[in-house]
């Protein structure tokens, strides 16, 4: 069973078009927006687009844990968005598939939340492993994933700021990228 819709290639292939079209500079600059707004201790609801989405801490944290946290959502968006991309540049490249899914880790230091010991609160590294049921040849599978990896605009800004590990396994068996 395949995923993406038999019209999905055409959409993709009319959003390529559409954005290789524009030759006046800045005409392709996109915004992202989301405005979140503190409701209690530590919960919160961001509103993106007509979207309200729920974020808090666990209980142990001085959460209420009715929501995933902040850094739950900056891993989630990173595999949301190399799903996306996946989708999209399998469909320009005629790669079928039946499964995707995209696993994100990332480890920082909580000391530096506080400010303790000199330490960063930033994310010291991660890994983005992909997985795919696919028919094509692996080769395809795994040149759709680079493309994704490169395209992503998620995956592009966190292989800036840290280092990033990708693995890609195709039919359960790990590929090399």
């Amino acid at each position: 069973m395949e995923l993406v819709s038999s019209g999905f290639k055409s959409i993709v292939e009319e959003l390529w078009a559409k954005v290789a079209a524009v030759k006046e500079p800045n005409q392709t600059i996109a915004t992202v927006r989301a405005d979140a707004k503190l409701l209690g201790q530590q919960y919160q609801e961001v509103k993106v687009r007509d979207f309200v989405i729920a974020a808090d801490e666990p209980i142990p944290s001085g959460g209420t844990d009715k929501g995933p946290t902040p850094l739950d959502f900056f891993a989630a968006s990173i595999g949301f968005c190399e799903n996306v991309m996946f989708t999209r540049q399998a469909a320009l490249r005629g790669v079928g598939f039946s499964s995707l899914e995209t696993s994100v880790r990332g480890h920082w230091d909580r000391k530096g939340q506080y400010e303790i010991d000199g330490k960063s609160p930033h994310f010291m590294d991660m890994v983005v492993e992909t997985r795919v049921t696919s028919d094509a040849p692996v080769e395809k599978v795994a040149e759709v994933t680079r493309v994704a990896h490169r395209t992503c605009p998620m995956h592009a800004t966190i292989v800036k700021a840290m280092p990033v590990t990708d693995k890609l396994f195709v039919n359960g068996r790990e590929v090399s990228l």
